[in-house]
C-alpha cells in the first residue's frame, strides 16, 4: 500500500487538475468497492458490468453510459443542470469516455465530491471537473435526489 504522499503524487499524475487543488484522501487504497458502488452508498463490493461484480438485477447490465444513466435513475436521481451545492439533494457526475461509463462522483454537504478512484483511494474533491482528463473522460451529466434525513 503506497503512503500518503506517494499516493497523492501518483494521483497527481493520473489526474493533472489535481495538482492545482487542495484535495484530501478520505480513506485508504481498498478492492473491496468502486466508484459506482460509493456513489450508490455500498462500501461492501464494487458494482460493475462485469459478471463477477454486482449490479441490480432490476436494471440491465450495460457497459454504455445509457446504462450508468439508468442505474442512478433506478437508484431514485433526475437529471439536473448545475453542480451547485443544493442542501436538500444528494448529487452524483456521472463520468463517460467514447460513450462508456468510467466514473461517478458524489457531492458531500459541504459542496465538495467524493470518489473512489477504482483499486485507489477515496478522495474528496473540489469539482468533477478535477479528475476530466484520459483516465475517466468528463463528467457528462448531473443528477440529484432528494436527500434523506
Amino acid at each position: 500500500m503506497a503512503t500518503p504522499n506517494e499516493a497523492k503524487r501518483r494521483l497527481a499524475r493520473q489526474f493533472p487538475n489535481l495538482a492545482n487543488e487542495d484535495y484530501e484522501i478520505v480513506a485508504p487504497e481498498t478492492d473491496q468497492y468502486n466508484c459506482i458502488a460509493y456513489a450508490a452508498g455500498d462500501t461492501s463490493q464494487s458494482w460493475s458490468d462485469d459478471p463477477q461484480d454486482y449490479w441490480p438485477p432490476e436494471v440491465p447490465r450495460d457497459p454504455t453510459f445509457n446504462g450508468l444513466r439508468k442505474l442512478f435513475r433506478w437508484l431514485g436521481y433526475k437529471k439536473c443542470n448545475s453542480i451547485k451545492l443544493e442542501r436538500k439533494y444528494q448529487k452524483v457526475a456521472l463520468y463517460a469516455r467514447h460513450n462508456l461509463w468510467t466514473h461517478a462522483a458524489l457531492q458531500m454537504p459541504n459542496g465538495r465530491w467524493r470518489s473512489k478512484l477504482g483499486l485507489g483511494p477515496l478522495i474528496e474533491h473540489l469539482a468533477p471537473l478535477s479528475l476530466e482528463g484520459n483516465e475517466y473522460g468528463r463528467p457528462y451529466i448531473y443528477m440529484r435526489k432528494p436527500r434523506e434525513n
